[in-house]
């Protein structure tokens, strides 16, 4: 991933994958639930990825409603359009998060998985989420904090390092418990703040499992670490799920916020 909002083909691929796995879909459910999208709404997604988080609101928002989806990444763009191509009520377009391609006040509700803590002028994001939403229009913004992310490693030591390396690979790794103070400052009520924790017990075919494959290639590429020690921890790992001893969690925090009429 990196500090880029960029993917080339390959990597979106694979962040499509991770998107189909239960514990990513439970999150989507999670967020969507909160945000409580109606029909005939109008709902902007702020960094749409694959597809999936569109096509789930513009069944929820019915014939009646609308949904605007928006990436900066073209091979995202290219999955997105691919999956959203039955839904006449969704238009995905190119667009960044501090510069929206949309009008003011057009949208009843929005929202932003995992896509501020990759932002360098969170700002400006947050002011362009202000700007888009209507007066009394809604948003659920979500956002990790990789100081919660736990593996049941057996040289802990060495886990810790690489999950250290990782923290380094966008600009706000710690945003999730962090988000209220730039939310009011955008103009922006928080309203409720709640916690999501995704645990995993088994690798194959889990969020945990494509995790560990995310990691393990950002560590064996960061300076600190030669090509082994990323490799062993991978393998401890493995070892550990053959045993039937994985536990993972990563806990992030869904801001349900609103634009004060």
């Amino acid at each position: 991933m990196g500090t880029k909002t960029e993917f080339d083909s390959k990597e979106a691929a694979g962040v499509e994958s991770l998107y189909q796995t239960d514990a990513a879909e439970r999150r989507r459910r999670f967020v969507r639930t909160t945000l409580e999208p109606q029909p005939g709404e109008r709902v902007l997604s702020i960094g749409c990825g694959p597809g999936f988080e569109p096509v789930e609101l513009a069944d929820a928002v019915t014939s009646d409603g609308r949904v605007d989806a928006i990436d900066a990444s073209e091979p995202m763009i290219h999955l997105a359009k691919k999956r959203c191509e039955d839904h006449e009520n969704v238009t995905v377009q190119h667009g960044l998060a501090t510069e929206l391609p949309v009008e003011d006040g057009a949208f009843d509700a929005a929202t932003s998985v995992q896509v501020f803590e990759y932002i360098e002028d969170l700002d400006a994001a947050l002011s362009e989420l202000e700007r888009v939403l209507r007066p009394g229009g809604r948003a659920a913004v979500y956002a990790t904090d990789w100081d919660s992310l736990v593996w049941n490693a057996a040289d802990r030591e060495r886990s810790r390092r690489v999950a250290d390396a990782w923290a380094d690979h966008c600009p706000r790794p710690h945003l999730g418990s962090d988000l209220r103070s730039p939310l009011r400052s955008a103009g922006l009520s928080v309203d409720r703040v709640a916690p999501f924790t995704i645990v995993e017990t088994e690798l194959e075919d889990t969020f945990a499992g494509y995790m560990r494959g995310i990691l393990r290639s950002y560590a064996t590429e960061h300076d600190e670490f030669d090509t082994e020690t990323p490799q062993a921890w991978g393998e401890d790992l493995r070892e550990r799920d053959r045993n039937g001893e994985t536990l993972f969690s990563l806990t992030a925090f869904l801001y349900l916020v609103s634009k004060p009429e």
